[in-house]
């Protein structure tokens, strides 16, 4: 864990632009009033035996604590937000980016609302895919959650 390196991203994400359009950068990916990146992404866990693949969503979820402790220090008590409601809107309704993408990675997130910068963030583990790696998300929106 680069605990370091996650809060100077952090900093970065809660202060900088947004793309005009969908697109990758430097951090992950963005579009029109947010920011994704990924923070730590594991490696093999496609083709691991299940069993490996439990232990390591165990230590990611495990980073995404120490982080957020260390967000709360920095902005605030964090909302504990689950996605699965709106991971279920969608086929219905439709909800705005970047929490329709969001809901399909990630169960749960903490989040925070930064009214100095009028921004939300959001960190979670993108478990949701077995056939996918886990990743270690932060999200940086304009877009309240719906």
């Amino acid at each position: 864990m680069d605990m370091e390196k996650y809060l100077a991203l952090a900093d970065v994400l809660s202060s900088r632009g947004f793309p005009a359009e969908d697109c990758t950068s430097d951090v992950g990916e963005g579009g029109p009033g947010f920011q994704l990146a990924p923070l730590a992404t594991s490696h093999g866990l496609r083709v691991a035996d299940p069993a490996v693949r439990v232990a390591e969503v165990e230590r990611f979820h495990e980073e995404r604590e120490a982080l957020a402790g260390k967000l709360t220090e920095r902005w605030g008590e964090p909302y504990r937000v689950g996605l699965q409601t709106i991971r279920l809107r969608t086929a219905r309704e439709e909800i705005p980016e970047p929490w329709a993408r969001l809901s399909l990675l990630v169960g749960d997130v903490h989040l925070w609302e930064l009214p100095e910068q009028g921004r939300w963030a959001a960190l979670g583990v993108a478990d949701l895919d077995q056939d996918d790696e886990v990743r270690l998300l932060l999200l940086v929106t304009e877009t309240a959650p719906p």
